[in-house]
């Protein structure tokens, strides 16, 4: 009977153990549709065109929104923040200051992704 709860608690930690590292691993987020669409509207926005710049950076803010909802990441959360901005500057009709918001969102997205460090230490 011993030999069983031994067995058991064995068999317990070992699941627990696997489930800890697969919450750990970080995550490999696609944004080659948000990228496309950003980079058109950054050269929308350099021809000057208010409107279609208007229209492309909110194609880019609604792609990045709908992704927002299904891999809700903090990366993510700061390019829609960006885009977002970018679609709201250009609806105004300020092109630089959108071209430049939607300039830093491609930023972002073109970053390597963080190693992330859980527990002490640094």
């Amino acid at each position: 009977m011993k030999l069983k709860h031994a067995f058991a608690a064995l068999l317990l930690s070992a699941f627990s153990i696997s489930g800890a590292q697969a919450a750990g691993s970080p995550m490999n987020e696609d944004f080659s549709e948000i990228v496309a669409l950003s980079q058109k509207a950054v050269a929308t926005g350099k021809t000057g065109t208010v409107e279609a710049f208007a229209a492309d950076a909110d194609a880019a803010y609604k792609a990045s929104k709908d992704k927002l909802t299904r891999a809700n990441s903090p990366a993510m959360q700061r390019i829609t923040g960006k885009l977002k901005n970018g679609a709201n500057e250009a609806k105004a009709g300020k092109v630089a200051e959108g071209t430049a918001a939607i300039e830093e969102a491609l930023a972002i997205m073109k970053e390597p992704p963080k190693q992330q460090k859980f527990g002490g230490g640094s």
